[in-house]
């Protein structure tokens, strides 16, 4: 009997298993039974060097707070708005509202005489003052208000009640940053509104920073834990940047300071860095990459950084991301000091023992730039 008759004899699949050879009937039952050969398939999960899911990019001062001023027309707490925020949305990142693979930025607006209702989730979060005129505005933060001023920056720690009141004759913006892309890609995200019903517990102005300095209470009072309710004064970060003006610096940085828990001398948040850091006139500092991603914001000053060989030319206020193991290095060409904000995630990239850094090989450690960054 020849093949041909044989198979006609014996239905379709049985005559293609007879063909088949024996490993491709070996993937078919295994993906059949939810199993996948890693032998076949391992260059697509372990990566000879990190896999980025963001783009460097910049988004214009400017341009954000026309938009935002717009917003404000139409957008209204009476209207049901719970924050009148815009997030820095890289275009690689659309679906996850993100600015980087684990961090979010947004501009947030609160006008004169508002105030935004209090809630909790599980994102922490940090408000850096990026226009305020001062007087009595504040973020409440498990009943103790705390001021922000001109480039004060204030702590959201995760689960804590929050609520924001501008009870000044001034509109005020910041620069929010959450860690809600990381919480959400480890499926941990919950979000829980205020209760008007439900008061919580008030403290004065101040409360928690008298209790965090060089002397504390022994024997009485509450002791802060964890991740406290903080409002760290710029006037104070940029006294020290001031005083540490003369010294080197990072060669990748400049002169860079970190904002530290006051308990432990940890990071801003567990899973955020927020950092000070000035380039002094003429201050080009060398490349590097790290396996962490940072977003910059402009305090103060011009200049550029080159990010993976685009030139990305920046003046105040304006927001740019550098995802991770992305070549960067920063250049103020102004007469005059540049003053940079940033946070990172460095800190859970340290937990997890997964941080790396690499200083450029090449051309006396700076890149070369022949292509300059324009939002399209």
């Amino acid at each position: 009997m020849n093949v041909s008759t044989k198979e006609s004899m014996m239905g379709a699949s049985d005559a293609r298993a007879m063909r088949a050879d024996p490993l491709d009937r070996l993937h078919e039952d295994m993906e059949r039974a939810r199993l996948v050969p890693t032998w076949k398939y391992v260059s697509e999960f372990v990566s000879v060097q990190p896999r980025i899911t963001g783009r460097p990019y910049l988004w214009r001062w400017d341009d954000v707070l026309q938009y935002l001023h717009r917003a404000g027309e139409l957008i209204t707490p009476e209207r049901g708005a719970e924050r009148r925020s815009m997030e820095h949305t890289n275009p690689d990142l659309r679906a996850q509202f993100a600015t980087s693979h684990t961090i979010a930025t947004a501009v947030q607006l609160v006008k004169a005489g508002e105030s935004a209702p209090r809630h909790r989730h599980m994102a922490g979060a940090i408000r850096f003052a990026a226009s305020s005129h001062g007087g009595n505005v504040y973020t409440r933060v498990n009943g103790e208000p705390l001021m922000m001023e001109q480039n004060d920056l204030v702590l959201t720690p995760s689960g804590t009640w929050h609520e924001h009141v501008n009870d000044s004759k001034h509109d005020i913006v910041w620069l929010d940053a959450l860690d809600y892309p990381l919480v959400n890609l480890l499926q941990a995200s919950w979000f829980e509104p205020g209760d008007e019903q439900r008061p919580i517990a008030t403290y004065e102005a101040g409360h928690t920073a008298a209790r965090l300095g060089h002397a504390r209470p022994v024997g009485w009072g509450d002791h802060p834990a964890g991740t406290p309710r903080m409002r760290y004064a710029w006037s104070d970060m940029h006294a020290a940047l001031e005083r540490l003006r003369r010294e080197d610096g990072s060669p990748f940085d400049g002169l860079i300071l970190e904002y530290v828990n006051p308990l432990d001398s940890g990071p801003t948040l567990p899973t955020l860095s927020c950092r000070a850091q000035m380039l002094r006139p003429g201050e080009r500092t060398r490349a590097h990459r790290t396996l962490s991603s940072t977003v910059y914001y402009v305090i103060e000053g011009e200049g550029a950084s080159v990010i993976d060989g685009m030139r990305f030319e920046w003046n105040r206020g304006d927001v740019f991301v550098v995802p991770n193991w992305q070549w960067h290095e920063h250049h103020n060409r102004s007469a005059a000091q540049a003053l940079l904000f940033s946070v990172t995630d460095q800190p859970v990239m340290e937990k997890l023992g997964m941080f790396r850094e690499e200083a450029f090989p090449d051309g006396d450690g700076h890149q070369t730039s022949d292509r300059v960054f324009s939002a399209s």
